[in-house]
């Protein structure tokens, strides 16, 4: 059984999705469950596997029982275990929280909304263990057009922004596909372990010697690009995560962009090589250049926002520039920062999300909305103030140690405009939250007709106590905020662990010479 371990984390999602989709009309009301078991599962499957590569190594599932070249293979090692149990988490996390929201945004259509979230979680973890270049396009446009799905089922303009997103989207797929086919008609392979092996042999002094080999990275680079939504290749992502309903931005937010800075760095590791993926300087210097000014322009942006979920969207925009800029240091400090960014990351926007979806669901979206917060809804503000801080970066977070690698890493480089634009991203964020929390603690607090309480007045600052508000009136049912605390809480576990991580999972798949 453990030998099946690779595909049993996807094959559950799959046989899933397939029994909400006809339970539809047998067994409605048993869906839910359905869908619950089927994460759970994989969960479990992903714990699993990521215990049994760091006890005893690497392993590789042959698809059918072909061997590759011939066949797909599923490469699991210490970083791709480990990722696929994150986001098999996150996505179970996100999925317990938030039934009630499933419910009443998808009233009669949530069996459709649990086949396409299972199929979505299916492609991002597919996109993880694949080890084969046309496969991973597959399973990018599995995840993608589930994505693209759940996020039109929203409000006001969510349907007209999906659409952009999925134009956007198909062109990045595009690209990426491009790019793959260069890459098969040079090394007649499409397996990651062949490709890199002949790449290897056809380009000795870098893919400065071989003009399609470049050109192929490059137009790769693109479509990553565009996927993960790099300035200035951003303009799908705001609206689409911002119009559309809580449970698919709070599942597709945090996997999305994560899931494709980990094919980059998977590309650079397991198909080109640190030395040839960074063997073309012009291209090294765009990437920071667009890295920086996509750190700058996110926080920049966010200052501007006026509702919470908007201004994350904005944050998530800087934290792409922070992994693809750290992937292109070329050193060993960047590369781990991007690494250990990604599933920090992954959980700092889960966590903030999963807030964000919540004090829409109390309290509404706006920052006008929200004062009092502390007093209303203090459960999920202190998870509010955890994300938060691990956004700043605030030790023991895991942010903290993010940034950490990433800024020595920029300084290691000479990259000092990279590692400014981490310094003042940093600051920005303290001051986006700190206004948050300000509005939160000495906000005048709405009665429930959205009118400022009158019991205590305000004053002209619109600043006053909380008055009679009392505690806990407009929080969550502890279904929704057990996942919530979790994911918290996980942000200070994975700081405080962050030395055995990178020993365990990083230090094994960098190359021993990487400076």
């Amino acid at each position: 059984m453990t030998g099946q371990l690779p595909i049993l984390t996807i094959a559950p999602l799959l046989f899933g999705a397939f029994a909400v989709t006809a339970g539809r009309f047998l067994f409605r009301r048993a869906n839910y469950a359905v869908a619950s078991l089927a994460l759970a599962a994989s969960f479990a499957a992903s714990v699993l596997l990521a215990i049994q590569i760091l006890t005893h190594g690497p392993a590789i599932y042959f698809v059918g029982g072909w061997p590759p070249p011939v066949g797909i293979s599923y490469v699991a090692d210490p970083l791709s275990a480990l990722m696929l149990a994150f986001v098999s988490g996150a996505a179970l996390c996100t999925f317990l929280a938030s039934k009630s929201e499933i419910e009443t945004s998808y009233p009669l259509k949530n069996s459709a909304f649990y086949a396409l979230f299972l199929l979505a979680v299916a492609g991002h973890m597919g996109i993880v263990v694949t080890g084969d270049a046309f496969n991973l396009y597959v399973l990018i446009e599995v995840a993608a057009l589930s994505g693209y799905a759940i996020l039109a089922q929203g409000r006001e303009r969510a349907m007209l922004s999906s659409l952009n997103y999925l134009f956007v989207g198909s062109l990045g797929a595009s690209l990426y596909l491009l790019g793959v086919g260069y890459l098969y008609i040079m090394t007649g392979s499409l397996n990651m372990a062949d490709l890199s092996a002949i790449i290897g042999r056809l380009t000795p002094d870098g893919l400065s010697g071989s003009t399609a080999l470049a050109a192929a990275w490059g137009v790769i680079l693109a479509g990553l690009f565009v996927k993960m939504g790099l300035f200035p290749f951003h303009s799908w992502l705001p609206a689409a995560y911002s119009f559309s309903a809580a449970p698919a931005a709070a599942l597709v937010a945090p996997l999305t962009t994560k899931v494709m800075a980990y094919v980059l760095v998977r590309m650079i590791l397991s198909v080109f090589t640190p030395d040839a993926a960074w063997g073309v300087p012009a291209i090294n210097t765009l990437i920071l250049v667009l890295a920086t000014a996509a750190i700058l322009y996110g926080s920049f942006c966010a200052l501007a926002q006026r509702s919470l979920r908007k201004m994350l969207c904005f944050i998530l925009l800087s934290e792409v520039g922070y992994m693809v800029g750290g992937a292109f240091l070329g050193n060993r400090a960047g590369l781990t920062g991007t690494i250990y960014h990604i599933f920090a990351d992954l959980l700092m926007t889960l966590c903030l999300f999963l807030v964000a979806a919540n004090i829409e669901r109390g309290t509404g979206g706006r920052f006008s909305d929200m004062g009092g917060l502390f007093r209303r809804m203090p459960v999920t503000a202190a998870a509010l103030v955890l994300g938060a801080a691990s956004m700043i970066g605030v030790p023991p977070f895991c942010g903290f140690f993010s940034k950490w690698y990433l800024l020595s890493g920029a300084i290691a480089a000479e990259s000092y405009a990279f590692a400014g634009a981490l310094v003042i991203s940093s600051l920005v964020n303290a001051v986006l939250f700190f206004r948050i929390f300000e509005i939160g603690f000495f906000g005048a607090p709405p009665d429930h007709t959205g009118q400022a309480d009158q019991a205590e007045p305000a004053g002209e600052s619109g600043h006053g106590h909380p008055g009679p508000i009392p505690f806990f009136r407009d929080e969550m049912p502890p279904a929704r905020l057990a996942p919530l605390c979790l994911v918290a809480a996980s942000l200070v576990v994975m700081g405080l662990l962050t030395g055995q991580i990178v020993r365990l999972v990083v230090d094994p798949i960098l190359p021993p010479g990487l400076g």
